[in-house]
């Protein structure tokens, strides 16, 4: 009953004979056995992927009777009942919401229902097949159908089994540099960011901190102080649960911690301090893009008299010039082997990295000075011999 594969002409062609499915109950694996073509048809998901071509002649076939119809109308609709659809395969209840905005589709309102009503079986799905699912929306090449995406997950309650870290943010008022609530700027965010994976898991996971640390100052204004910090953690975890690469889930995460360090740099970025953005190109070394597109598309996001404009151009530029005017800094592990005899990894690079820090302040200091800077640290440190 498996697939048949041959190679033609330079095409890998894959050739599957006519199959029905049978469930016994409380089994989702079926029993598969040789079927009509309509039987086949009805062991697909949605009308529109339940259409056949006759390669003799290239003619379309519409076994199931309402593939046309559904392109035609432009609707998603379960090829068969919706409950027996999604019960055989929840997963199928994402793939519903990828067609609808990739396509820009409806869904039926049966299918819609059968959507609401099942969501909490994806409970029961692996959460990498769930990712894969999630990931492939967020892939879409145009934004807004990624938003799309994001928001028929939110109106039909499979945002809140998925992801209720980014569901926690409908309704979430904000303070007056915010013409929006959380969810619907973080929307925004997303649909100015790159086409990235990247990107766009930094741009939605980016303000989730902010359910959990609002409070109110005396005067009743709104703040999230230390969201940023609490969502790089959080950030961390979700992507953790979804299977993302340690590497991804890392920089992600370390992107969302970041987002406000420009936030009081003013409107040309003028109000931060060389050696600060020497530490910041030092920490996110190539990713330090990243982190400039994501706070300017959340800057973007803001209330228009917010929005900032010209920070992140005017930041790029002083990067670019810092990177071009700056000596380099030539203290090396063998500098303090030679002068106090330390060999150990981790001590030789505590120090390098104290006088680094050091050496931002002041990047004239020579190998001589910086030496001399970290001399009554190692005198005073019980750990060298």
């Amino acid at each position: 009953m498996g697939p048949a594969s041959v190679v033609w002409d330079g095409l890998s062609l894959e050739f599957v004979h006519r199959r029905k499915d049978s469930y016994r109950q409380h089994d989702r694996k079926p029993e598969v056995s040789f079927g009509t073509l309509k039987e086949d048809a009805l062991r697909r998901d949605f009308g529109i992927n339940a259409l056949y071509m006759k390669i003799s002649d290239g003619s379309i076939l519409d076994p199931g009777g309402k593939g046309l119809h559904d392109i035609e109308n432009r609707i998603i609709a379960c090829v068969d009942d919706p409950n027996r659809v999604f019960s055989e395969d929840p997963l199928r209840l994402l793939r519903a919401i990828r067609f609808a905005s990739r396509l820009g589709f409806e869904i039926e309102p049966q299918t819609y229902e059968a959507i609401v009503r099942d969501r909490e079986q994806l409970e029961h799905i692996s959460q990498e097949r769930i990712a894969m699912e999630f990931e492939a929306m967020l892939l879409e090449e145009e934004a807004g159908k990624v938003v799309a995406a994001i928001r028929l997950l939110a109106d039909t309650g499979i945002l809140a089994v998925i992801l209720p870290e980014v569901d926690a943010l409908r309704g979430l008022t904000q303070n007056k540099y915010h013409h929006l609530d959380a969810f619907e700027h973080t929307l925004l965010v997303l649909q100015n960011s790159e086409p990235t994976l990247i990107a766009r898991w930094a741009a939605l996971l980016h303000d989730i901190g902010k359910a959990h640390t609002k409070s109110f100052k005396a005067d009743g204004s709104v703040t999230f102080i230390g969201h940023d910090k609490l969502g790089a953690t959080m950030a961390y975890e979700l992507l953790r649960r979804f299977s993302v690469p340690k590497r991804s889930r890392e920089l992600i995460s370390k992107l969302v911690g970041g987002h406000m360090v420009f936030k009081q740099s003013g409107e040309e970025g003028l109000h931060i301090k060389d050696s600060t953005l020497l530490r910041l190109a030092d920490r996110y070394k190539d990713d330090l893009w990243l982190l400039l597109d994501l706070v300017e598309a959340d800057n973007s996001a803001h209330a228009p008299q917010y929005r900032m404009p010209k920070q992140v151009v005017c930041l790029r530029r002083r990067f670019a010039q810092l990177k071009s005017n700056l000596p380099r800094f030539n203290l090396t592990g063998r500098d303090l082997l030679q002068e106090f005899g330390i060999s150990t990894s981790r001590k030789v690079g505590e120090l390098l990295q104290i006088a680094k820090q050091t050496w931002y302040e002041d990047p004239g200091l020579g190998k001589k000075q910086l030496l001399e800077l970290i001399r009554p640290l190692v005198e005073n440190d019980k750990e060298i011999p």
